[in-house]
């Protein structure tokens, strides 16, 4: 339990789980590489190696600082010694792959990645990541590391964890989903992997430690529900979705979006691919018109109540809507289908 005077003034509202940048952590009960990292000749005993961070910079521009990369150090390259001693503190520095992480605000990190539970337990141990997960995001720690041999100190600021594949029900994870034509796309999460509980492991798990741009989703195409307008389509499941006639939506509310505002032509084609094949599309190709024609057919038949959820709708989608239909009931009704937000919309282009 914090106890601390600080506690009273922080926000209650929690932003997200924070982290220190890094892709992940090895132990290091190899003699082996302990000695190849340099902490044997130095007499460190514990400790664990970054795999590989998120550099700041590049995340920025929407790229990953590749895992297990090093950046060169001037500082290192000025002064290559084998000295045990700290060097100076450098605010607002971060860690990197190879670092080896030896403690976090004073707090020793055991070769297997663990921490003591505290001063009265010691026999208790835990994982190092605790003392991460209890401070809040945007609190600077104090990092003990081993980098190309020389000991630093770095105080490092709280990032939040920004997965592309939301991990946690009812936080980062909420229920999306939109039916067309029977086809159930909704965003790649870990809670819809579990959900379908099978024993094998998930085609999905090599996104599950990258790390999302913006409001950038992965769009899976969870199930098909069998009717006659999809025809030839039973059974597919567990693709991404690559485009829509061409357009290439980074999130469900832009695949809402591009549906009814930008499918003119006779033909709607979903374009989508298997994990691991990106080089291969299965193309899903229906009539718009026979999608319109089925969608409370297909509602329903699986006791649908709306074509989307209501959290699939952009908020200038919304106010859009609201603008073209001030009836407050037939908006109501809107929503329900594709085929009647449709018509909203094209109201107001022939206006």
């Amino acid at each position: 339990v914090r106890t601390d005077e600080n506690c009273d003034d922080e926000p209650k509202h929690v932003p997200g789980i924070p982290n220190l940048r890094i892709h992940g952590s090895q132990s290091l009960e190899s003699k082996a590489l302990r000695r190849h990292l340099g902490l044997e000749e130095l007499d460190l005993s514990g400790g664990v190696r970054i795999v590989g961070a998120v550099d700041a910079s590049n995340q920025q521009k929407g790229k990953d600082a590749p895992a297990g990369s090093d950046v060169k150090d001037d500082n290192t390259s000025e002064n290559n010694d084998n000295s045990a001693e700290k060097v100076a503190v450098n605010d607002g520095d971060h860690l990197k792959g190879n670092d080896v992480l030896l403690a976090i605000n004073n707090i020793p990190i055991g070769m297997d990645g663990t921490i003591q539970l505290s001063p009265t337990r010691p026999d208790e141990r835990i994982n190092f990541r605790s003392i991460v997960t209890c401070e809040r995001v945007g609190k600077t720690v104090l990092l003990d590391v081993l980098r190309n041999r020389q000991r630093r100190e770095l105080k490092v600021e709280l990032d939040m964890s920004k997965f592309l594949v939301a991990q946690y029900d009812d936080f980062d994870a909420v229920p999306l989903y939109v039916v067309v034509g029977g086809c159930v796309f909704s965003p790649l999460s870990l809670p819809l992997v579990q959900e379908k509980k099978s024993k094998s492991p998930s085609s999905f798990s090599r996104y599950y430690r990258d790390q999302r741009y913006g409001n950038e989703q992965i769009i899976v195409l969870s199930k098909v529900l069998n009717d006659e307008v999809n025809v030839g389509y039973h059974g597919w499941k567990n693709l991404v979705l690559k485009s829509v006639n061409g357009y290439e939506p980074t999130n469900i509310q832009e695949l809402v979006a591009v549906l009814v505002r930008k499918m003119h032509s006779e033909m709607i084609e979903f374009r989508c691919q298997l994990v691991g094949q990106e080089d291969a599309d299965y193309v899903i190709c229906m009539n718009l018109s026979d999608v319109l024609q089925s969608e409370h057919r297909v509602m329903n038949q699986h006791m649908i109540a709306s074509w989307c959820s209501t959290e699939a709708l952009s908020k200038e989608l919304r106010e859009e809507v609201e603008k073209y239909e001030p009836s407050e009931a037939k908006r109501t009704v809107c929503w329900n289908t594709m085929k009647d937000m449709r018509a909203v919309l094209e109201r107001k282009e022939s206006n």
